[in-house]
């Protein structure tokens, strides 16, 4: 959510409903009338809040729908909002064309590299595995579910990094690391990971590209400490320890799909742009619209 600073502009606002209050009855100043208002209190993951105030329609159907399902804790995604001059969040009827409240699904929230929300354009594997010319001419973007099947343990899993800008650095003259994007030595680099794991769902199974921020995700640890584990010696491999643990744990991962060449043949390549757990009552919810779909079509 964050804090908002024009005024003038509409905003998307998404989250868990925590209260609801009921209908109110406000008089505008603008045209001396009477309408009705309801305050929503939303929120996100970080633990921040946000109160979204219903006018006229949406406050007494809307607003009612959401007060009679509130100890479910319902996950709204409302777009197209006002910034009034306290903080608080406006939907009218007349105002921000196109307002609407939206179903988890259409929860889409669009950022740097094509990362969308892990319920938008979700497909199998198959799918992808399947069609060999997607992202022939620009990268295709979608969201799986899928489990890390296999890991190959002897795979080169990270790289030297320049700790200013990421890059890769090599072995300077007489000590140290050299940085080719910075010009300049340092006593010191970083690991970070880049390496692939096999993925599977239900469809079949597939070659995933990992860089850091999503494998760190992964293992829940940095790639300097899961270098210190395998360097470690002992009874206990700690090392193939947080690897066995990172396999069959159902993920949400946003995935970018794209040609490559290799050996003068076009390959498909597929990498994760970003990793979330399972969150199960979303995933219960996505079901339960592609159920109601598949009846209606009946």
């Amino acid at each position: 959510m964050g804090p908002y600073v024009n005024g003038k502009e509409c905003v998307y606002v998404s989250g868990v409903v925590q209260s609801v209050s009921p209908t109110m009855r406000i008089r505008r100043k603008s045209h001396n009338d009477i309408v009705p208002k309801r305050d929503i209190t939303f929120a996100d993951k970080t633990k921040k809040t946000v109160v979204v105030s219903l006018w006229n329609d949406h406050a007494t159907n809307v607003g009612q729908e959401l007060l009679d399902n509130a100890d479910k804790f319902p996950i709204v995604a409302i777009k197209s909002l006002k910034v009034g001059d306290f903080q608080v969040v406006s939907l009218y009827d007349s105002e921000c064309k196109g307002a609407s409240m939206a179903s988890i699904r259409s929860d889409i929230s669009p950022s740097k590299g094509g990362v969308r929300s892990m319920y938008y354009d979700r497909v199998s594997l198959s799918h992808v595995t399947s069609n060999p010319s997607l992202g022939e001419d620009k990268p295709s973007f979608f969201s799986i579910r899928a489990y890390i099947s296999f890991i190959k343990p002897d795979q080169t899993m990270w790289y030297r990094a320049c700790k200013t800008c990421n890059k890769k650095v090599t072995d300077a003259i007489g000590s140290g690391y050299w940085c080719e994007g910075c010009q300049k030595n340092d006593d010191e680099c970083s690991l970070r990971y880049i390496m692939v794991v096999k993925v599977s769902d239900a469809s079949g199974e597939a070659w995933l590209s990992l860089f850091n921020d999503q494998a760190e995700r992964i293992f829940g640890c940095s790639a300097d400490e899961l270098d210190k584990l395998k360097s470690q010696e002992g009874e206990e491999n700690l090392f193939q320890q947080k690897l066995k643990e990172a396999i069959w744990v159902p993920q949400l991962f946003r995935i970018s799909v794209a040609q490559h060449e290799y050996m003068n043949e076009k390959r498909q390549r597929i990498t994760a742009r970003a990793v979330v757990p399972v969150d199960f009552a979303a995933e219960s919810r996505l079901l339960l619209e592609e159920i109601s779909k598949m009846k209606t079509s009946q």
